[in-house]
């Protein structure tokens, strides 16, 4: 018996062994190289450890800062072949995980200064730069993102692919394309507009000032606008961003709004709902918080229908008595809308077969 006991144990421990191995890889923090160095770089593991002077070669893992002096440039390489480099009077950290071989999360938090990226492609995971407001989600993209705390301002312009440029005390968010300037100030609001060509310069990491061929003596490219972003402009017109997705027939909905620039306080908001087809509009008083609106949908009031479309508009009431409406020209003709996924309703019927046997049939529908 204690023979036979002790060969199930072995085969168990031999089954165990030969299993795919990524059954036993554990998450790693991520790593990166410095492949170039100009002038006075340093870098420290953390912030209760001293700085020390940084090589080419020198590793990065998780946790580690790296800060740069002036005239001064780091190139830095992830195993992607994604390349970061951070440019004068900067002081980043960089993040992430990976397991095996593949990189689950990565970011770079910008204390001070500007980066400049070139971000390969990965299939799932998405790489963010943070600062002390705001967070740029990318994938796939070149551009550069800095952040002034003189001014409390964050900007991220975009050469290739695309980023969700966003507010971290609002949520203010803008999608910023290639050729464009997104920027968000310290009281949340978020702004973007066409790139002009010293930004585009500034932010391109072919660009002989971000590969260290040229000495950057000020920050910023030769001949460019500086690189520190500028107040966002006045927009022509109070603003918001609107929701997307999918709504689901049955299930409550929270429509969530966030307000770009308006030009007063914002006391009261409806929102007015129907599906599509319904003669009229039902409505709900909105909560406002800042610059954030919210109201939910009943659950009993989203229903696919005939058109399985929701449609839906807003009415503000400013502190300064005046009203706005959203869309601005006919909301209710002209609503905003979202799509709706019907629910599948199940029905069994008994039924008596002609052997006398009790069964059922079940029978299904779109609601």
């Amino acid at each position: 018996m204690k023979r036979s006991l002790t060969l199930v144990i072995i085969v168990v421990v031999a089954a165990l062994l030969a299993a795919p191995a990524w059954n036993f890889q554990e998450k790693k923090p991520i790593a990166a190289y410095i492949i170039k160095v100009v002038k006075d770089v340093e870098r420290r593991a953390s912030k209760t450890e001293g700085w020390s002077k940084a090589l080419a070669l020198s590793e990065l893992k998780a946790g580690y800062e790296v800060r740069t002096q002036e005239q001064s440039l780091a190139l830095i390489k992830f195993a992607d072949d994604s390349k970061v480099t951070v440019r004068p009077k900067s002081i980043l950290t960089i993040a992430g995980e990976v397991q095996g071989g593949k990189i689950l999360n990565r970011d770079i938090y910008i204390e001070r200064g500007r980066t400049v990226f070139d971000i390969k492609k990965q299939k799932e995971e998405q790489f963010r730069f943070t600062s002390p407001i705001s967070v740029a989600s990318i994938r796939g993209t070149e551009g550069g993102t800095g952040f002034d705390p003189g001014n409390n301002l964050a900007d991220i312009t975009i050469i290739t692919g695309i980023a969700e440029f966003a507010s971290s005390r609002t949520g203010c968010q803008v999608q910023v394309g290639a050729g464009m300037t997104g920027i968000i100030d310290s009281t949340g609001n978020c702004s973007a507009d066409t790139a002009s060509s010293g930004q585009l310069n500034n932010n391109n990491p072919t660009s002989g000032v971000n590969t260290g061929t040229v000495i950057d003596t000020t920050g910023q490219a030769p001949g460019a606008q500086p690189p520190a972003p500028q107040p966002p402009p006045t927009p022509a017109k109070f603003t918001l961003s609107t929701p997307g997705g999918t709504l689901e027939s049955g299930k409550g909905a929270l429509i969530k709004v966030a307000l770009a620039n308006p030009p007063t306080d914002i006391s009261q908001a409806t929102l007015f709902y129907r599906i599509q087809g319904d003669p009229s509009y039902k409505q709900s008083t909105m909560t406002v918080s800042g610059v954030n609106v919210e109201a939910t949908v009943p659950a009993a009031d989203v229903r696919a229908g005939a058109t399985k479309t929701f449609e839906y508009y807003f009415s503000m009431l400013g502190a300064n008595g005046t009203t706005y409406t959203f869309p601005e020209t006919d909301p209710e003709a002209t609503p905003y809308t979202l799509p709706i996924k019907p629910r599948i309703v199940y029905i069994k019927i008994p039924i008596t077969t002609p052997s006398g046997e009790e069964r059922f049939l079940q029978i299904s529908y779109e609601e």
